[in-house]
């Protein structure tokens, strides 16, 4: 296996997050306002303990039925915000020079859906461990675990989340808080 890999979160690390576009959308104003039923079905879809159907039945119930299953998906989706400046150019650049880059995200089959269709820089991604597939998030072992099975050991990890960054060093990657691209670079 190359082992010039380059392991790296999705949001926060190749697009924008707005949590606060989807509450918008579903008429709330701050993350303590949903119920807490609804997170749970979230956790559950990111981990795939639950299919994109259920997920939206929970959905459905916590929303009163007020808004159609595309309305639903839409603000969902609408979490993903533009991809982060510079990412698509340190990504071309880091693969011209023989790095892989592997996605390595706690997502849902639903926003992974949008990230390849949508994010410019997907084209230089060759693979992905996702939480949905792992039946768990980061930081725990499980993530990690597969994708060393999965790629072997990644030569650099990035995300933006420090728990996530303190995961990867308990399982010997050298890994490094994503706060910008330039910082990437460094």
């Amino acid at each position: 296996m190359n082992n010039k890999l380059f392991a790296l979160d999705i949001g926060n690390v190749c697009m924008k997050i707005h949590t606060e576009r989807c509450l918008a959308a579903l008429g709330y104003s701050a993350l303590t306002e949903v119920p807490l039923e609804f997170l749970a079905a979230c956790d559950k879809l990111e981990t795939g303990k639950i299919s994109t159907e259920d997920w939206l039945g929970v959905f459905r119930k916590v929303t009163g039925g007020k808004f159609s299953d595309a309305e639903l998906v839409n603000a969902w989706r609408v979490i993903l915000g533009d991809e982060n400046p510079g990412i698509y150019d340190f990504l071309d650049e880091i693969t011209k020079s023989g790095y892989r880059a592997i996605f390595f995200s706690d997502t849902s089959e639903l926003h992974l859906d949008f990230v390849y269709r949508y994010l410019p820089s997907a084209v230089f991604v060759t693979g992905g461990i996702f939480s949905f597939n792992a039946g768990c998030k980061k930081p725990g072992d499980g993530m990690y675990e597969l994708f060393e099975k999965t790629y072997g050991k990644p030569s650099f990890y990035a995300d933006d989340k420090p728990e996530n960054v303190e995961g990867g060093i308990r399982h010997g990657w050298n890994s490094h808080q994503f706060t910008s691209v330039e910082a990437l670079r460094k």
